[in-house]
This record gives structure tokens, sequence and C-alpha cells, in this order.
């Protein structure tokens, strides 16, 4: 196990969950309409875009989903062989965010639209995995459907006096997500695939916490 049974209180967590609706965000505006942390929402665009009669280009929102269990695999893999998984794991989410905001100065065209989904959806899949293999990390982070689901349950049906704190983390986890929802959108909108950089940031100062 890695060094993340004590991490900060609260920066990790939000931090990934900022990282995740950034990246969906950057991804679903500026690569036409592709999730690549919630990769199953994929599916239903696809099928949309298929009964609008789509082009071929489109088969690569089905080709995220093999892309995506390849990128957990793997990062299970290394959790079982290496040390320091999680740190490890950040460094290289990291640079593939930054190899996404480097493609279009070596790229172009649909090759260079391709090659960033990969590296994106490689870099959340890894996010994934890393809850999984390092459940002191918090919660998930990558998809809020369950985080929202459970943050509304326990506002109805209260816990324990001592799970009130743990509320409050899951409802900024929730907002982190949201708001990097909007800065992936904007970012991308003003500033193209550069954007990653961010995230690639945020990444590098997570691991620096761990």
């Amino acid at each position: 196990m890695t060094s993340t049974a004590s991490p900060p209180p609260l920066l990790v967590p939000t931090a990934l969950a900022f990282i995740a609706g950034y990246a969906d965000a950057v991804t679903f505006v500026g690569a036409r309409g592709i999730f690549c942390a919630h990769v199953t929402g994929n599916f239903v665009v696809l099928a949309a875009d298929l009964a609008r009669h789509a082009n071929a280009d489109e088969w690569l929102k089905l080709a995220t989903f093999p892309i995506f269990v390849l990128a957990v695999f793997l990062s299970t893999h290394l959790h079982r062989r290496v040390g320091q998984s999680a740190r490890l794991l950040l460094l290289l989410q990291a640079m593939a965010f930054g190899a996404a905001a480097a493609v279009p100065w070596a790229l172009t065209g649909n090759t260079a639209h391709w090659v960033v989904v990969v590296l994106a959806v490689v870099a959340m899949g890894m996010q994934n995995a890393m809850h999984r293999v390092a459940p002191a990390l918090g919660p998930m982070t990558t998809v809020m459907t369950g985080n929202v689901t459970q943050w509304f349950v326990e506002k109805v049906l209260p816990g324990a006096p001592e799970n009130v704190t743990k509320h409050r983390s899951l409802g900024l986890i929730i907002l982190a997500f949201a708001l990097g929802c909007l800065g992936g959108a904007f970012g991308v909108q003003h500033f193209g695939f550069a954007a990653f950089l961010a995230p690639m940031g945020l990444s590098l100062l997570v691991r620096s916490r761990l």
C-alpha cells in the first residue's frame, strides 16, 4: 500500500474531482461529444449519433471503452508490482495530460483528435483505478451520480454525528467536480487542448501531497 493512508483532509479528493470534471468537459466540448472519464456515457452519445446517421468517426466513442479497460487493467497490474502505486499513477496521469496538451503542436486533423482522446481516456482510466487500489484517496471522483445520491440520502436521513464532516466533504467533492466541468468547458473553448495543462499541474500537486 502507498502513503495514501493519511492524505491531507479534502485536498486530494477535491482536486481529483476537479480533474475528472475538467477532463470530461474538455473532451466533450473539444472532441465532438466524447466523455473521457464517464466512458459508458459514450454508448448513449454513440447511439444518438448513429440514429442521426453520423459519420464513421463517431465509432471513436465506442473505442474509448476498450482503451479505458486496458488503462484500468495496466494500472491495477502496476499496483500489484510497484510500491507507491498511487504516486506513480498520478505521475503517469500528469504525463498523459501533458502529452494531450502538446498533440496539436505535433499532429493535425483527425489524427490529432484521436490521439488526444486516447491520452485523455488513459489518464482517466488510471484515476478510476486509483480509487480501487488506494481507497484512502476518498470516494470515487470520476462519476458523481453515486456521490450525489449518497449526499441527498444522507441529507434526508442523517447518520451519526461523526458522519457530519464526511457529509460536508462529499458536498465539496461534488462542487469541485461541477467547477471542473465549467473550467474544462471554458478552457478548451479559449485555449484548445492546451487546456489539459491545468489537470496536469493538479495531478502533480496531488502527487506531492501523498
